[in-house]
C-alpha cells in the first residue's frame, strides 16, 4: 500500500496535482490519502477555501488516527509511507513518533521543485540577535512561531527510522531532507507538474490569442505568509486597481485577451476586485492546458506553474508592485532570484508602462537548465512518476 499522510486540506488540486487518479488506475498497490489538518493545522484550513476531496480520509485526532493506523499495519503486508508532514506542532512529534515504531518505510519528496534562493552565508550570532529582537518588538508572534517550529525539529530529529528513501527532482544539491536515517536511499523522481506535463502533452486544447495572468492568493485571500505569522498589511482595492490596469494595458498593446488563474488555493472561489471583462478559468489543470498555446504568461509570484513555462517554451513576465517592494522583502527577493535564473523580465506594474520593456528573447538552454535543476533529471525524464514508484513496489 502507497499511503500519503497530508498535513493541509487535501483538496480537489492536491488531487490533481498528486495524480491520485492516475496511481489509482496504475500503480501495483493500493492508495490511500490521510488528511491531518485537523490535527495538525486546524486553523489553516481557513486558508484553503475548497472541500477536502472524497477519496481522503479525514481524521480529528491523534488517537483516532493512531487506532486506524494500527489496524492498517495488521491488514496490509507491506505500507510505503510519503511522509508529506511539516514539523510545527506536538501533533506531529506524536504521528512521528507512531511511523517510528512501526517501521513502515517512509518516503520523502525533498526538492523544492522551483528555484528558490538558498541562504548560503553563515548568519553570525550577532545579526541572529538582531533579527529575534526586531521580531520580538515588531512581529512577536513570528519568532514564537519560529521558536516552536525548531524545537519541534530538533525533537524529531532524534528519532531514526529504519529505512528512508528520499525522493529528489533535479539536482541532488537542492534537496532539503529533514529527519534521520540509518541507511537513506535517493531516487530521481519527477516534479509534480513535469509527471503531469508527461501525462497532458499528448492532448490537444485549440484555444489562441490569450495571455495567461497566474495569481497569487493574496491579498484578498490569506496567504502563506499569513499561515507563518507574518504581518503584512496591503491595500487591498490599490492592489488589485493597479493590476487591472496593467492587464488592460497588456491586452491592448499585444491585441490579446487576458486570462486569469486563481491560485489552486482558491480556485473555485470568487475574486471580486477582478476587472469583469478578463476570463477567468477555475477548472483544475487550467495551467497545464493553456500554457502551450498561450503567447506568453505574466506571474506575480514564484509560483510552481512556472514549470509548465519552461517545458513548453513560453516566455514568462514576473510582475510585483510598490507594495511587494516594501512590504514583502522575502517575496520580492525570491521573485528578482527567479529572474535571475530564467533570464526573464521583472517588472514594476506601477512604472510607467512600456511594451518594449516587457519582454526579450527566450534562452532555451537556460530553461533546459532550469529543468534539469529543479524539474527531472535525464534520468528519468520520459518515465511519469507512477512508474518510477512501480519500480521501487517491485524490486
Amino acid at each position: 500500500m502507497l499511503l500519503f499522510l497530508f498535513p493541509y486540506k487535501f483538496t480537489e488540486s492536491f488531487y490533481y496535482r498528486h495524480q491520485i487518479d492516475v496511481l489509482k488506475k496504475r500503480l501495483k498497490t493500493k492508495v490511500e490519502i490521510h488528511d491531518l489538518s485537523n490535527i495538525l493545522n486546524k486553523k489553516w484550513n481557513r486558508a484553503f477555501l475548497n472541500k477536502s476531496h472524497k477519496a481522503a480520509k479525514v481524521f480529528n485526532s491523534v488517537n483516532e488516527w493512531n487506532y486506524y493506523f494500527y489496524k492498517m499495519l495488521k491488514r496490509e503486508k507491506k505500507i510505503y509511507v510519503i511522509n508529506l508532514l511539516d514539523i510545527n506542532s506536538f501533533n506531529s512529534i506524536l504521528i512521528h513518533l507512531t511511523l517510528n515504531k512501526s517501521k513502515v518505510k517512509v518516503l520523502q519528496f525533498c526538492s523544492p521543485e522551483v528555484c528558490v534562493e538558498a541562504n548560503t552565508k553563515k548568519t553570525v550570532f550577532l545579526e541572529k540577535i538582531k533579527k529575534s529582537l526586531k521580531l520580538f518588538f515588531f512581529n512577536p508572534s513570528r519568532l514564537f512561531f519560529l521558536m516552536k517550529a525548531n524545537i519541534y525539529n530538533k525533537i524529531v530529529n532524534f528519532l531514526k527510522y529504519d529505512d528512508l528513501y528520499i525522493f529528489y527532482t533535479g539536482k541532488k544539491k537542492y534537496i532539503k531532507p529533514h529527519l534521520n536515517s540509518k541507511k537513506k536511499k535517493y531516487i530521481n523522481f519527477n516534479s509534480q507538474d513535469y509527471s503531469s506535463y508527461l501525462f497532458d502533452k499528448k492532448k490537444s486544447y485549440t484555444k489562441k490569442n490569450y495571455i495567461l495572468f497566474l495569481d497569487a492568493p493574496t491579498p484578498y485571500f490569506m496567504g502563506d505568509k499569513h499561515l507563518f505569522k507574518y504581518k503584512i498589511k496591503y491595500n487591498t482595492k490599490k492592489w488589485y486597481d493597479d493590476l487591472n490596469i496593467f492587464l488592460k494595458n497588456i491586452e491592448k498593446k499585444f491585441n490579446s485577451k487576458i486570462i486569469i488563474i486563481p491560485h489552486p488555493r482558491v480556485m473555485k472561489f470568487k475574486n471580486p476586485y477582478y476587472d469583469k471583462r478578463f476570463e477567468v478559468r477555475t477548472d483544475i489543470g487550467a495551467t497545464s492546458k493553456l500554457v502551450p498555446n498561450s503567447k506568453f504568461v505574466i506571474a506575480i509570484s514564484c509560483t510552481m506553474a512556472v514549470s509548465y513555462c519552461v517545458l513548453n517554451y513560453k516566455k514568462i513576465l514576473l510582475i510585483f508592485n510598490d507594495q511587494i517592494r516594501s512590504k514583502n522583502p522575502s517575496m520580492m527577493s525570491n521573485l528578482i532570484y527567479m529572474s535571475k535564473v530564467l533570464k526573464v523580465n521583472l517588472f514594476n506594474i506601477n512604472n510607467d508602462f512600456k511594451k518594449e520593456k516587457l519582454l526579450f528573447s527566450l534562452n532555451r538552454k537556460i530553461y533546459d537548465k532550469y529543468k534539469f535543476n529543479y524539474l527531472t533529471s535525464k534520468k528519468v525524464k520520459n518515465e511519469m512518476n507512477v512508474d518510477i514508484f512501480n519500480k521501487l513496489f517491485t524490486n
